[in-house]
């Protein structure tokens, strides 16, 4: 792991950064993978991990595999000599792999990942940093890819590609080729931009550090991963469930209903006998003027 990982090309600052670090206005982005510099390199087991008695009997036997792609990001920021930042920039890689599970021919792998607050030493109009964008290959993935080979993709590794974006725009440097193939024989066959084509990924994927179980060893090995952040339209809402009235309820809005019922008679009556008294007293009434 110390080779395939701490090897690598750091992204640390290449000078002295100042208090007074600036965002880059403009970020070009140059391809720097030649020959065997990158390649598919196994990965011992996370350290410090315990896995206990427990295992799956179908479990690939290889481990997770990685392909370290070395670029160079160049910043500007016009009237501005101090050193700066890339606030954020969106690389795509594509990994073309020799395969004996997809109808004999090579797979096409691609991962998107951004990377943010990249430190870029030199300031002013020569603001750069050399970083590597990190793709990492999980044992079941390499296993589709290689079946025969029980996921071994040592030497497999024919062709890179990388795709970059600044502020939703294409960063990569204008006149420099996006990619390698380090095969010849594979390299008459492919058209220009062969990532853009559907050659197929035997169900393989591809995965940033973050989602692998060396993180927490090696994550400083990259830039910063972008988080996304979960929006409230994807939180799930507390259902409202609807309330149903019960017999009690009903049973009391029935004798409401009799109460009412009853009032109402008693009033009428009430108003007859009211009715009869007032007859009686005019009868009183006649007889004592008489």
């Amino acid at each position: 792991m110390k080779r395939a990982l701490f090897s690598i090309i750091a992204a640390a600052v290449c000078g002295t950064m100042t208090a007074s670090a600036v965002d880059a206005s403009a970020v070009k982005v140059t391809l720097m993978a030649k020959g065997s510099a990158t390649k598919i390199e196994k990965l011992a087991p996370p350290q410090g991990m315990s896995f206990g008695s427990a295992s799956m009997s179908a479990q690939p036997i290889v481990s997770w595999q990685v392909v370290n792609i070395p670029v160079k990001v160049e910043g500007k920021a016009k009237g501005d000599k101090s050193a700066q930042f890339a606030s954020s920039i969106t690389f795509t890689a594509h990994l073309l792999i020799e395969s004996d599970n997809n109808d004999g021919k090579p797979v096409l792998l691609s991962k998107e990942i951004t990377y943010v607050d990249i430190p870029l030493s030199g300031g002013g109009e020569a603001a750069k940093n050399e970083i590597n964008i990190g793709v990492f290959i999980p044992p079941s993935s390499a296993v589709r890819i290689n079946e025969k080979g029980k996921g071994d993709l040592k030497g497999k590794l024919l062709g890179v590609a990388v795709e970059a974006e600044f502020n939703g725009k294409p960063c990569m440097k204008t006149g420099e080729p996006r990619f390698v193939v380090f095969d010849n024989n594979t390299k008459k066959k492919l058209s220009d931009e062969w990532w853009t084509k559907s050659m197929g990924d035997a169900g393989a994927v591809l995965c940033n550090i973050n989602e692998t179980p060396y993180a927490a060893w090696a994550g400083n090995a990259y830039p910063q991963i972008a988080t996304v952040p979960t929006s409230a339209s994807e939180t799930s809402p507390v259902p409202a469930y609807p309330t149903t009235p019960s017999s009690d309820t009903a049973d009391t809005g029935t004798d409401t209903t009799a109460t009412d019922t009853t009032a109402t008679d008693t009033e009428a009556t009430e108003e007859d006998s009211g009715s009869r008294k007032g007859k009686k007293n005019k009868k009183k009434d006649k007889r004592s003027r008489r």
